[in-house]
């Protein structure tokens, strides 16, 4: 009988040991359920205990994370943070000359109300002429945290010369500016920057490009035999503010038109000076293709009263005048 007692309490003490076992592992880590457990996020001791995600604002990026400042402009993440830094003070040295064009008569006082601000690489692209990244600018704005705009840096896709590509050691520039949905609001409702004079945007940046080509370089090269000077005066006159001498080529006799086609079509502004576009071509006689030749034209931009770009003027382009890239 005493065998029997002993062997029960015996088996009662590893039941009762298993269990408190079981219990002690439960509760020592903090008594998180099975479903607390599996979110297949892995906790580092950098995020805070958790990992924070926001469908509508971005969070603030907590000092640890926040890119180191090397001040390499071969990198375009250190070209974005020292944009982020300057702007809207002085930024020659890190943009392009399109670019700075067009902050004269900006109005960028918006950006003094947006503080602590971080930045994230959201796209990257590579053409046969640039490579291209855009980083989102976010902060504090009205106290709330917001995606303030979106900036482009980019630098020709092909390496210095006699460089690989792997060494590609041309600096990037800022290239274009739009600010967030956010801050332009909505037509019912605009925001903050809606009616704001703003820095050429990456969308305007192509369409001024094929506007001005389709809208006012081809019409410069038109020749009608019907049209008086006095009419083609007044026909350019609506499309730049400024007459063109410009003459589109003609026949040796001036009596009818050359077939003419446009072969490229750059961005060619000089550090300091207005937006230029330059495009090129050739010119061949239809009934005789032995007199032809090459033409190239230069479209100057402008702002008009309500902070528009137009065009200003349209010349022969000289010949020393440098080509940038297409785009």
């Amino acid at each position: 009988m005493s065998t029997t007692i002993r062997r029960a309490i015996l088996i009662a003490v590893v039941v009762i040991a298993v269990l408190a076992g079981a219990l002690w592992f439960a509760f020592g880590r903090g008594g998180d359920s099975p479903e607390e457990e599996s979110t297949g996020v892995a906790v580092m001791p950098s995020d805070g205990g958790g990992e924070q995600t926001s469908t509508e604002d971005p969070t603030p990026t907590d000092a640890a994370d926040a890119p180191e400042v090397t001040g390499d402009l071969t990198d375009p993440e250190q070209v974005a943070l020292a944009f982020v830094e300057a702007y809207p003070g002085k930024v020659e040295n890190i943009a392009d000359p399109t670019f700075l064009a067009s902050l004269k008569g900006v109005d960028a006082s918006l950006l003094d109300e947006v503080t602590d601000p971080t930045i994230e690489q959201v796209d990257h692209s590579v053409d046969e002429t640039y490579e291209r990244y855009a980083f989102t600018v976010s902060g504090s704005y009205d106290g709330q945290q917001v995606q303030a705009y979106t900036i482009t840096v980019a630098r020709p896709a092909e390496p210095a010369e006699g460089g690989s590509e792997a060494d590609n050691g041309i600096n990037y520039q800022v290239h274009s500016f739009d600010w967030s949905p956010h801050m332009l609001g909505e037509e019912e409702e605009p925001g903050p920057a809606a009616d704001l004079v703003s820095p050429i945007t990456a969308q305007k940046r192509g369409d001024l490009m094929s506007e001005t080509r389709t809208g006012v370089i081809t019409q410069v090269l038109t020749f009608d035999p019907d049209e008086s000077q006095k009419n083609r005066k007044a026909r350019l006159g609506e499309l730049m503010l400024e007459p063109t001498g410009v003459t589109p080529p003609l026949s040796r006799d001036g009596d009818y038109a050359m077939k003419i086609e446009i072969l490229s079509q750059s961005y060619s502004t000089e550090v300091g000076g207005p937006i230029t576009l330059t495009y090129g071509g050739t010119w061949v006689d239809p009934y005789d293709p032995s007199y032809n030749g090459p033409w190239s034209l230069t479209a100057t931009i402008t702002r008009d009263d309500n902070g528009k770009f137009v065009v200003k003027s349209v010349e022969k382009t000289p010949a020393n005048k440098s080509n940038g890239n297409d785009e």
